[in-house]
């Protein structure tokens, strides 16, 4: 009885770890699966904050480095017999100060990557709802993470996108318009009515000059 109940607890114990695994990769990325969404730039942002914060941390074991010397040199003078004891602390230290930074150095990279990705990520989501909408889809809809930088932009796009349906909505029932419109002059031919086709015509020209008007206002910058 013992081994299934134990068997059960690790699983629960195993499912519990995923879950908060899961937990912690959904708030640092969200649902993209990758860290490197837009590997060139996310890698130049991260290695130039590197090389800056390098700089820094450098001269802050040199002084370090040096402070600590000094102090073993006059513990030295103090107390000859200490001499190699403190040598050797003094070659842990720097090792321990030249491993430090390097960690802090290689956070620091993880940190910008992570960074760079709420950028890289919102705007490679706005590259593919802007495909959509190149290949006409008007039903393209842009919805960023909520930890992704530039929020403004789903509204904005949102925005241009109703815009853009809303004008084509129009466009397709002033379309129809002119489809009933066309299948009344023809009514008429048919029926030997030449002063009336010739007034549809003309509110049919009228109506065709009205949108093209509307469309080359479209065009002036």
């Amino acid at each position: 009885m013992s081994n299934p109940a134990a068997r059960s607890v690790r699983t629960s114990s195993r499912a519990s770890h995923r879950g908060l695994l899961q937990t912690i990769r959904l708030k640092a990325f969200g649902r993209r699966r990758r860290l490197l969404v837009h590997r060139t730039y996310q890698l130049k942002a991260a290695l130039r904050s590197v090389l800056g914060t390098s700089v820094l941390v450098g001269l802050l074991i040199f002084v370090l480095n040096q402070v600590n010397r000094e102090t073993s040199s006059d513990l030295q003078q103090m107390a000859p017999f200490m001499k190699h004891g403190l040598q050797r602390w003094d070659r842990i230290t720097f090792v321990s100060l030249i491993l430090g930074g390097a960690v802090f150095l290689g956070g620091v990279f993880l940190l910008e990557l992570m960074e760079t990705h709420r950028t890289a990520g919102a705007f490679q989501n706005l590259r593919r709802r802007l495909e959509e909408l190149r290949c006409g889809r008007l039903a393209a809809h842009l919805r960023l993470r909520r930890h992704d930088h530039f929020p403004e932009l789903d509204q904005a796009f949102n925005q241009a996108v109703a815009s853009l349906r809303a004008r084509t909505e129009g466009e397709i029932a002033a379309l129809g318009r002119l489809s009933s419109q066309t299948r009344e002059l023809i009514k008429e031919q048919d029926r030997g009515n030449p002063a009336r086709a010739r007034d549809l015509a003309e509110a049919l020209q009228q109506s065709l000059e009205e949108m093209r008007c509307r469309k080359s206002e479209l065009l002036e910058p």
